[in-house]
């Protein structure tokens, strides 16, 4: 089911010079050709300009450092960061049928054309920022479906993040419509890193609240079926967002990425779900840690299973050649906290043979364990 991108062992030298330059094409995802991604620096340091305008009133966080109105250009919605919940977009169920329940808001609209839909936009604090949408071609705008966040690693782009992730198979299979968000710079403020968006403060705490909020108001999607992952920069979106928005994201997967927030600021609003895939020779972001922000991955999760009120003690969840998860059990509310190591695995996305720096893992698909993980839990 699943074709490698362009073959990135090929491309290694060439990205071994640049470090932080994309490689390869950019070609449409949906139908099924190439794309190869761009990596990520460590350090955090390179950033390519961004190309549209941009608030810097955020905290290297993400959160709003001053009350803010933002609005989205598919609902006007408004809020910070931080502390503002979403817009109710339920009604009132004295209003509803024998459920008790009414149909989210953007169910009855039109439906899109299926496959993949680039340029979109919604409006974050008066400036433009741009995503990308994958609609399978099951979708039906009377019936409910889930939303996934699929953000790119620095220097990266929509495009790319599809082809390397090849989440667009998973998604066509399972109904599930995707959103990649466009960073600034090509980078996104996670914390302690990445590029344009960290050193600016750029808030993408708010931008992704505003566009989950903006497709609950066009696609009919379940409020408490909105999810996130992400690869490398945008692995640390995951991780932030299960921090920052756990009342708006019903659970977390990140790919080669980590918590870029100290652990004390990393506070959930109820305990969320995160699964967590990282190589032991990853080069881009040490599985051993790499300093304030860059923690060693292990004790990471074990943070998180903390956070949600899991045993202690892990157990082995799955093993097969090169990769082994463990999971914590018994976490609060019936959340699941876990990590998938592998053993010599670089800058990879599992499942992919193709790998940005070092060698993958196909032992088990990334893609098809997130939509599982995702499928097991909504927002309570």
């Amino acid at each position: 089911m699943y074709t490698a991108g362009v073959h990135a062992r090929a491309l290694i030298p060439l990205c071994a010079l640049l470090l932080l330059a994309a490689c390869g094409d950019d070609r449409d995802p949906a139908t099924g050709s190439d794309a190869a991604t761009a990596s990520e620096s460590s350090d955090a340091s390179a950033s390519s300009d961004a190309t549209t305008q941009h608030s810097s009133s955020a905290d290297p966080s993400g959160d709003a450092t001053q009350s803010e109105t933002a609005t989205s250009s598919g609902s006007g919605s408004s809020g910070d960061a931080s502390d503002t919940d979403p817009p109710d977009t339920t009604e009132d169920p004295s209003t509803t049928g024998d459920s008790g329940e009414a149909p989210p808001l953007g169910c009855g609209h039109a439906a899109p054309a299926p496959g993949w839909l680039p340029g979109n936009t919604v409006e974050v604090d008066g400036e433009t920022r741009e995503y990308a949408l994958f609609i399978p071609s099951g979708y039906d705008p009377g019936e409910p479906t889930s939303l996934v966040l699929n953000f790119h690693g620095l220097l990266g782009n929509p495009l790319q993040q599809a082809d390397f992730s090849q989440f667009n198979d998973t998604a066509e299979a399972r109904g599930l419509v995707v959103a990649y968000p466009v960073g600034i710079g090509n980078s996104f403020n996670a914390g302690a890193c990445c590029g344009t968006a960290h050193s600016e403060g750029v808030n993408d705490i708010l931008f992704a609240r505003l566009l989950v909020d903006k497709l609950l108001g066009e696609l009919c999607v379940d409020p408490r079926r909105v999810y996130v992952t992400g690869m490398s920069n945008g692995g640390h979106m995951a991780h932030t967002l299960a921090c920052r928005a756990a009342d708006v994201f019903a659970a977390s997967a990140s790919v080669a990425g980590v918590l870029g927030l100290a652990p004390a600021d990393c506070q959930p609003s109820r305990p969320i779900s995160m699964l967590d895939f990282h190589g032991t020779g990853d080069l881009i972001v040490s599985y051993n840690g790499a300093g304030p922000g860059y923690p060693a991955v292990q004790p990471m999760m074990q943070g998180w299973a903390a956070r949600d009120g899991c045993d202690g003690a892990s157990e082995v969840s799955f093993q097969k050649d090169d990769m082994t998860c463990e999971t914590w059990p018994n976490c609060a509310d019936g959340v699941e906290v876990t990590l998938c190591t592998i053993d010599g695995g670089g800058h990879c996305w599992p499942g992919n043979d193709s790998c940005l720096f070092g060698a993958s893992s196909t032992a088990l698909h990334a893609s098809e364990a997130i939509a599982d993980l995702f499928a097991q839990h909504t927002l309570p």
